[in-house]
């Protein structure tokens, strides 16, 4: 997947969404390849933006997750 250079944005996440992306990171990588935590959002980003084109996503309990994690706070 080729970088665009692009601004970065800077995202503050909680430390157990930290935690999911570092294990999910090791999960990908190989002896041979190392997958970076930003490697894996990108391609979450990929993947949301798929599915939702492809209508396997659910908006409305997408949009209701953002708000009660809003609500909570993490």
């Amino acid at each position: 997947m080729p970088k665009k250079e692009k601004k970065r944005l800077q995202v503050v996440i909680s430390d157990e969404q930290d935690a999911l992306l570092t294990k999910a990171a090791y999960e990908l990588s190989s002896p041979e390849r190392l997958v970076s935590k930003s490697e894996v959002v990108r391609l979450a980003i990929e993947k949301i933006a798929r599915e939702l084109e492809e209508g396997r996503l659910e908006v409305d309990a997408l949009l209701q997750a953002l708000k009660e994690e809003e609500e909570t706070g993490e």
